[in-house]
């Protein structure tokens, strides 16, 4: 008896499935444009979704990384490490957190005009470090400066 229960209910909620499924297919060809609009939202829904059982590996692509790199001219430094870089240089020249070009201008002639090789003498080798780092901090400074 439980069994014979069992299989009712199971005719009733497939009958109700297929009524349902039956009366979406009456409607959308009814209405073709419904048709249509639930083709291009089922596509909008799925096309940046790749199924991995049917993506398959051709050849590498030339151009996959070009974007990552040239959105800086650093290669591959990412924001954290610039930042850390622009923090360094930063103090190195004593700027505030909005600079100008001309306040980096100033500071930057300051600084070497003071670490010049040929102004220092006694101690040529440790001018010599500090003045490309200097000059290596200009430059990359210069791209921020507002």
């Amino acid at each position: 008896m439980e069994t014979i229960l069992t299989f009712i209910g199971l005719l009733v909620v497939i009958s109700f499935f297929f009524r349902f499924i039956g009366a979406i297919f009456v409607i959308l060809f009814r209405y073709p444009i419904l048709l249509l609009f639930g083709i291009l939202g089922i596509y909008f829904l799925f096309r940046n979704f790749r199924f991995r059982f049917y993506t398959y590996k051709t050849r590498e692509n030339p151009y996959k990384n070009y974007r990552n790199q040239s959105q800086n001219s650093y290669g591959s430094q990412n924001y954290y490490d610039l930042r850390q870089k622009y923090d360094y240089y930063r103090t190195l020249f004593d700027l505030p957190e909005n600079f100008t070009k001309d306040e980096l201008r100033k500071r930057f002639r300051e600084l070497t005009k003071k670490y010049h090789p040929d102004k220092c003498p006694d101690n040529r080798k440790k001018c010599e470090e500090q003045f490309k780092k200097i000059n290596e901090a200009y430059e990359f400074l210069l791209k921020y400066a507002k």
